[in-house]
C-alpha cells in the first residue's frame, strides 16, 4: 500500500508541470504561427523615396446595370479623358495609352510606360488607382480600362445607340423630332446636331409657355467669355441644353458640349432642375472633341 499511494502522490505533483509544459508549447506554436503569417503578407522593405507596385494586370469584370456596345464604351472612354480637370495632363494622356495597350494585351509596352512616366499602381489593377510622382491619385472606371465581359455585339443592336454617331443623347420620345425618334446627324462628325427640319417642327409643335422657361447660363470652356444665356422648357433635358449651347456659341461641326454643374457631369437624358441646378447658377458647357482626335476609332 505504501509502495502504491508513493507513486500516486509523484503522479499527481507531476501534473501541472506536464500541463505547464504544454500550455507552454501551444502557445510557442501559436506565436511562430502568427509571426510567419505576418512575414508572409508584409510588403518588402522599401526606401523612402520608393513605393510599392505591382506589374500591370488586365481588369476583368462583368456588367449589372446596363448593356455596353463597342460604340458606347469607346464614347464613354473619348468623354473621360476629354473631360479630366485635375491631376497632370502629361499623366492622363500616359494612362489613356497604357489602357489601350493593356486591351490590346501588350502588358509589357503597357508597364515600360508605367515605369518610364513615374507612376505607381500599387494592386497593379487601374481601376483601384494609380499615382503619380507627388502621390496625386488617379482613378479610372472599368469601362474605360477593359470591356465587360458580357458586352453585347454591335451587330445585335442594329438600329439602337450603335447604328447612330457619337453625339449628344437623345431628347424624349414624344418630342414629335423625326419619325424613328433621331435628330439628324453629322456622319462625318460623329456629331448628332439639330437640324433645320426638327427646328421647323418643334415651333410647329408650339413654344414653350413662358412660365415654364428658365435661362441658364452657360460658360464655355474654350473661350475667355461671355457667358451665354440660354432659355429652355423645365422638362427640357441637358442634352436639349448643350444643343442650344452649340447653336448659340456658333461651334464647328466636329465639336460638342457636355454639362457640367458643381464639378459633375449632367445626365443628359434628364432635365437641368432635376438634377440639383439652382437658379442664377452658373453652368459649364465643355466643348470637346471628337472620336477621332484621340485616335480612337469612328463609329461605324
Amino acid at each position: 500500500m505504501g509502495c502504491c499511494a508513493s507513486v500516486l502522490s509523484r503522479n499527481v505533483d507531476d501534473q501541472p508541470h506536464n500541463q505547464e509544459h504544454i500550455s507552454q508549447t501551444a502557445t510557442r506554436d501559436t506565436s511562430d504561427r502568427s509571426t510567419q503569417s505576418r512575414q508572409r503578407t508584409r510588403r518588402p522593405n522599401l526606401p523612402l523615396n520608393e513605393h510599392y507596385n505591382e506589374p500591370v494586370r488586365n481588369h476583368v469584370w462583368r456588367s449589372k446595370r446596363r448593356t455596353w456596345t463597342r460604340a458606347q464604351l469607346d464614347r464613354e472612354r473619348a468623354e473621360f479623358f476629354e473631360t479630366r480637370v485635375t491631376g497632370r495632363p502629361e499623366i492622363w494622356a500616359a494612362v489613356s495609352t497604357v489602357v489601350s495597350l493593356i486591351r490590346s494585351g501588350d502588358l509589357n509596352t503597357a508597364q515600360g510606360i508605367i515605369d518610364a512616366a513615374g507612376i505607381t499602381v500599387p494592386t497593379g489593377d487601374l481601376c483601384e488607382g494609380c499615382y503619380d510622382e507627388q502621390g496625386v491619385l488617379y482613378k479610372l472606371p472599368q469601362c474605360v480600362v477593359s470591356d465587360p465581359e458580357n458586352m453585347v455585339p454591335s451587330s445585335s443592336r442594329a438600329g439602337s445607340e450603335d447604328s447612330g454617331p457619337v453625339g449628344y443623347e437623345e431628347e424624349e420620345q414624344d418630342s414629335g423630332t423625326l419619325s424613328d425618334g433621331k435628330l439628324a446627324t453629322d456622319d462625318a462628325s460623329g456629331d448628332e446636331l439639330i437640324s433645320q427640319d426638327v427646328e421647323r417642327r418643334r415651333e410647329e409643335k408650339g413654344k414653350t409657355s413662358e412660365r415654364d422657361l428658365i435661362r441658364v447660363r452657360a460658360r464655355l470652356s474654350d473661350r475667355g467669355g461671355p457667358d451665354i444665356l440660354i432659355s429652355i422648357g423645365k422638362g427640357q433635358t441637358v442634352g436639349f441644353l448643350a444643343r442650344k449651347v452649340h447653336q448659340e456659341a456658333k461651334l464647328k461641326n466636329d465639336r460638342r458640349v457636355r454639362i457640367a454643374y458643381l464639378g459633375h457631369l449632367l445626365n443628359e437624358r434628364e432635365p437641368l432642375v432635376d438634377q440639383g441646378w439652382k437658379t442664377g447658377h452658373v453652368v459649364n458647357a465643355l466643348v470637346v472633341s471628337p472620336v477621332h482626335d484621340l485616335g480612337l476609332k469612328p463609329r461605324s
